[in-house]
């Protein structure tokens, strides 16, 4: 259990930085955030036990994958809101449907997606320094996810 524990946290804080990584720009690139976060994501829920048909760990990637490339701005809005921040960690929740219709988990899936919604906003809106708003938010998206085993 001690080395679970250990993983999520370890996991979180990778995922936290590729978030970061992701948004500093050059040298780096969008898809440290991309593909790192869900990637991370995903290894964790493999350690935690979560079994599924390999089609459902595709499809959960990809929809990780597409979660982490908006901010969820409307039309050509240039700031980013509060309720863009609610939306954004609202997606970062539903980017795990594939998985709960497999597994069944609804309580904890609906409950991750309830906390993430208000945290990525909470977070985002409070946060001043960009370094911790951003590496805060890729945290976020993986120290919720044993959520996922209710």
């Amino acid at each position: 259990m001690l080395l679970l524990i250990s993983a999520t946290i370890v996991l979180s804080l990778i995922s936290g930085l590729l978030y970061r990584l992701g948004g500093i720009g050059h040298p780096y690139n969008t898809k440290y955030r991309d593909f790192g976060v869900p990637l991370t994501g995903l290894f964790l829920l493999f350690l935690l036990g979560i079994t599924a048909p390999w089609w459902v760990w595709l499809l959960t990637f990809g929809t990780m994958f597409g979660s982490m490339t908006t901010y969820c701005k409307l039309g050509n809005q240039e700031d980013v809101h509060w309720y863009n921040w609610f939306l954004t960690g609202t997606l970062y929740g539903l980017s795990a449907l594939p998985l709960a219709l497999s597994t069944g988990k609804w309580l904890g899936f609906t409950l991750r997606t309830i906390i993430l919604a208000f945290a990525v906003m909470a977070w985002s809106e409070k946060m001043d320094e960009v370094n911790l708003e951003e590496s805060g938010r890729g945290f976020l998206f993986v120290i919720t996810l044993p959520l996922l085993l209710i």
